[in-house]
């Protein structure tokens, strides 16, 4: 339905797809971070690229709303991705690594609960010392849902939905940078950069987050000056009016 306008979407999500393979396909070879730290950023960051696929599906078939808990999901992947690539970055394993790593293991009773919440990590991304904070800026906790939200009466518009989906396909680019970036594979990290300064010149509005226009106020009708007068004289000769007053 929206093929055409969504033709640089499906490009990014294609391009990322080799991309992502090569850095699966060298995962136990040039890996020097713990390997499950590295496979646990793999799968997120697969799981990201299915959340774009899915509401790509949801717009071919016009289930525009029901896209909205997979926008949210991928901005948590998002975080989860830039959170778990700090050890490579920052040289050390925190406690909170290790916690998320359990949950993903199933060890113990972690199945049932996160040890890690979205707050911390967070935290942990703002006091980091070896990530961009210009460039891997943390997802905005609600804009997802508030920009898909409807305006008055008036339900979310295609448009809108297509313009967010490739703002995160755009983020699927700087994670898959990051990713190559702790993996240590240069030639990947070089080709997803020069990639996404191809975006920033084709498509500028791709690197910024979609924006609702705010809906316009209607302007109470102007009353005429004979109307307003006779309504003041039949108010001042209304006895109920009075005794209220």
């Amino acid at each position: 339905m929206y093929d055409t306008e969504m033709k640089l979407n499906h490009q990014i999500v294609q391009f990322l797809e080799y991309k992502i393979q090569a850095l699966q396909e060298n995962v136990q070879e040039r890996v020097t971070e713990p390997p499950e730290l590295y496979t646990a950023i793999l799968a997120v960051l697969a799981q990201y690229m299915a959340g774009l696929k899915s509401i790509s599906c949801l717009l071919n078939h016009g289930f525009i709303p029901q896209t909205r808990g997979i926008f949210q999901t991928l901005g948590e992947d998002y975080e989860d991705i830039i959170f778990l690539s700090l050890p490579a970055l920052e040289g050390r394993m925190t406690h909170l690594h290790e916690a998320y790593l359990k949950r993903i293991a199933g060890d113990g009773n972690q199945d049932y609960y996160s040890p890690v919440s979205r707050c911390e990590i967070r935290s942990q991304i703002r006091e980091a010392s070896g990530i961009n904070k210009n460039v891997f800026q943390l997802y905005p906790k609600r804009q997802a849902l508030q920009v898909l939200r409807p305006v008055g009466d008036k339900p979310c518009s295609p448009s809108l939905v297509i313009e967010l989906h490739r703002h995160f396909a755009y983020k699927a680019v700087l994670l898959t940078v990051l990713t190559a970036k702790v993996a240590s594979e240069m030639e990947v990290m070089r080709e997803c950069l020069n990639y996404r300064a191809h975006l920033e010149m084709v498509d500028p509005q791709a690197v910024r987050m979609p924006q609702v226009k705010p809906q316009k106020v209607k302007q109470p009708e102007t009353v005429q000056p004979e109307v307003m007068a006779a309504e003041t004289q039949a108010a001042n000769n209304d006895i109920s009016y009075a005794a209220i007053r």
